[in-house]
């Protein structure tokens, strides 16, 4: 078969086809999938899916990642081409869910995977051992959309509830704030700046101002560092007890974001971290948040190590979200300012 050209010379897989065609009858309602990974690791994949037809995939193909593509097969399954043919397969099986077994040294590879994943509007998972060798964590699944409208609802009313609630218990304290940051130093009491949310959409953020006015006007967009000078003493309080993001419940009002997800970035570092660190495109598929597991585990980001830690901890969240973990991270926020363990 041509190499990265799913529709020339298709009569190489007509019989491959015509039992692909026979098999949903006998086998029922199977997920249609595509490995995307021709090495040890994918051929045991298909063999434990073999094994264990629990898991309800029928397997159309391998998709290679490598530079090279032969015609090949793996117990009657077809190595159908390269990265370059992935999405025109999808689309001419109508694949349900991707299934990645890359191995390590190809790990670059993961953000085009996972773009084509997102356009085409497939789910995906990640065989552990691959996230495993790149940031040290188990991640298994990651889905497009992992809940249901009337989750997607609930959630909403919630954080409309709460914030409402929120600004009424809490308006003392926005008066001392406010003042404290108009005593201290000149300049407007809140800052804004734009963000990236949910799919890539941009909004402005709102926060107490932390920082001495107009902070980054020579240095442009730079991470902040511990003693950092550009801090105000009111806006060290701040940061350490986290009541800096207070003003985001107007966020919250808007739609912008919710009460507890990833933390939004701005675009100029999103831009460089979508090159740098795979899977972290996945993280803008969900509403941000005001606080995140991420943030009640970790400190404030001072390095690119710190933000591929973050994402661990994101990643972990958006694949185990219930009830339960939110209230967890909800009193673990509370304990924060009161400890003031932030940064």
């Amino acid at each position: 078969m041509a190499k990265d050209e799913p529709y020339k010379n298709i009569n190489l897989l007509d019989s491959h086809l015509q039992s692909e065609i026979e098999r949903p009858r006998r086998m029922g309602n199977l997920r249609r999938t595509l490995i995307v990974g021709w090495n040890s690791g994918a051929l045991d994949l298909y063999d434990k899916i073999r094994e264990y037809p629990a898991l309800g995939y029928t397997v159309k193909g391998f998709i290679s990642v490598g530079d090279r593509v032969e015609e090949a097969e793996y117990r009657e399954i077809p190595l159908l081409g390269g990265l370059i043919s992935l999405v025109s397969w999808v689309q001419y099986y109508r694949i349900e869910e991707i299934l990645i077994a890359i191995e390590p040294e190809q790990r670059e590879k993961l953000p085009y995977i996972i773009e084509a994943c997102k356009n085409t509007g497939v789910s995906y998972r990640i065989v552990p051992d691959v996230y495993d060798t790149i940031y040290g964590t188990t991640i298994q699944e990651v889905y497009q959309d992992l809940f249901s409208a009337k989750e997607v609802n609930l959630r909403r009313i919630f954080d409309l509830a709460g914030a409402a609630v929120a600004m009424i218990l809490l308006f003392p304290i926005f008066i001392v704030i406010a003042t404290a940051i108009k005593l201290e130093s000149k300049g407007s009491i809140f800052y804004s700046q734009m963000r990236v949310g949910k799919d890539g959409r941009q909004f402005r953020i709102y926060k107490f101002r932390s920082m001495v006015q107009d902070a980054e006007k020579l240095t442009g967009p730079i991470w902040a560092q511990k003693q950092d000078p550009r801090i105000t003493k009111m806006g060290r309080l701040m940061r350490v007890t986290r009541l800096d993001e207070l003003p985001q419940l107007m966020n919250i009002f808007r739609g912008d974001m919710s009460f507890i997800g990833p933390r939004p970035e701005r675009p100029f570092f999103v831009e460089s971290f979508k090159e740098q660190i795979p899977l972290y495109e996945t993280r803008l598929q969900y509403k941000p948040g005001v606080t995140g597991w991420a943030q009640v585990r970790w400190r404030y980001d001072e390095s690119l190590e710190d933000v591929k830690e973050k994402l661990r901890y994101d990643l972990f969240y958006i694949n185990n979200r219930s009830f339960w973990l939110d209230v967890k991270i909800f009193f673990l926020t509370i304990s924060t300012v009161v400890t003031q363990k932030g940064q």
